[in-house]
């Protein structure tokens, strides 16, 4: 996003963390991902800097709270990157590691800046048994709620991370929904689209399924928190119910697999439909998702979702729980199917449902891609630059 707002002709600088930064404490490069792309970045290592034994004092005191990083350390870093670039709009990525010390910046008078937070879904939601969130101790919540004053407008990624918002006690007119932007232009992706028939057979090729087999596919970080030791437990429901249906799990070898999935699978008799493609990245993602009939997102608890937009970006439709906040686009649209987190038997049901009735499946697939047009890059940055322009509520 922030090479297509340096394309539209607006200015761009950023501020990265690197640790173990060889250059020294700090660092500035006239490019961020790489030459050429005309963003100014200013690097720093959150572990040197004289001034951490000025701030040392007060980040004891933080530190356990802010992810055992020190808060104003950070402060501080911001501010000299504030002095450096003097911009009109300072944007956060997430609302908790930069967002707080950038909010508590403001509220001290320290910075004039426009201050625009996303919340991504972990900066805020509350699932420290699936891995995910922050634990809320009392320490957690006063950073987060003592931030959000301080914050011009806070855009959150989908409208259960609103609701969060507005129960920590955020203002509802500063709050804008505004999802994440596929990475993918939509270019690509309606040429991924008509290409969907070709890559159904080459992608079974490449993994031993065959050709005519119902084939559904997650693609996913295969931690716990994303559920797939539900899909395993429905597994051999679904597979009794779709002969010849096989399961292609993408992703990570997270241990969780051989620790929560793998083992159920086994003891069903079923491993041998699942094959394993380890992670996928760049087109492929897009290419794999073409493939399958049905992407399954079986999540417990997480902001977004965006695998299950990238899915229906190239027409394959989802079924996804409502422990995803893409559920409520899912719905809207009518583009799939949503179930409780954590309901076995309401995934395998659904599944069953949607790999036996193909007719369906052919209407959600074009609302899938409908439904994808609201995260096209274009749209998204339009978005941002109406934040980064609008005045703050009195």
């Amino acid at each position: 996003m922030l090479c297509k707002l340096r394309s539209l002709g607006h200015e761009v600088c950023a501020l990265e963390e690197q640790r173990d930064l060889v250059q020294g404490a700090r660092w500035f490069s006239e490019y961020f991902k790489e030459q050429g792309d005309g963003i100014p970045t200013l690097w720093y290592d959150p572990r040197r800097g004289l001034e951490k034994l000025l701030t040392w004092p007060f980040d004891r005191i933080f530190r356990r709270a802010f992810e055992g990083r020190n808060l104003v350390h950070r402060m501080w870093v911001i501010a000299r990157a504030l002095r450096r670039f003097a911009p009109d709009v300072v944007a956060c990525s997430d609302g908790f590691t930069y967002a707080i010390p950038a909010a508590f910046l403001k509220r001290l008078g320290l910075m004039r800046a426009r201050l625009v937070v996303s919340y991504i879904g972990g900066d805020i939601l509350d699932c420290p048994e699936y891995g995910v969130g922050k634990r809320r101790t009392p320490m957690v919540s006063w950073l987060i709620r003592n931030s959000l004053p301080g914050i011009d407008s806070l855009r959150a990624l989908c409208d259960s991370l609103a609701r969060i918002l507005i129960r920590e006690g955020a203002d509802p007119s500063r709050i804008t929904l505004l999802p994440i932007q596929l990475l993918a232009s939509m270019t690509t992706l309606d040429d991924i689209y008509s290409r969907r028939g070709q890559l159904r057979a080459s992608v079974r090729q490449r993994y031993g399924i065959p050709l005519d087999a119902p084939l559904i596919i997650t693609i996913s970080g295969n931690h716990k928190g994303k559920g797939l030791q539900d899909l395993a437990a429905a597994w051999a429901d679904i597979t009794a119910a779709v002969p010849g249906c096989r399961w292609l799990m993408c992703g990570p070898d997270n241990p969780w697999l051989e620790h929560g999935v793998w083992p159920v699978l086994r003891a069903q008799g079923t491993s041998g439909t699942v094959h394993f493609t380890g992670s996928l990245s760049g087109n492929d993602v897009f290419e794999h998702m073409a493939a399958a009939d049905l992407h399954v997102n079986p999540t417990l608890c997480e902001g977004l979702n965006m695998v299950t937009v990238e899915a229906a970006s190239v027409g394959t439709p989802s079924v996804t729980s409502d422990g995803a906040g893409i559920s409520d686009w899912v719905q809207a649209n009518q583009a799939g199917l949503v179930v409780p987190a954590g309901d076995v038997p309401a995934l395998a049901k659904a599944v069953i449902t949607a790999m036996q009735d193909a007719a369906t499946r052919l209407t959600w697939q074009e609302r899938s891609r409908t439904m994808a047009t609201d995260f096209s890059q274009d749209k998204i940055a339009t978005g941002l630059l109406k934040l980064f322009r609008a005045q703050s509520p009195s």
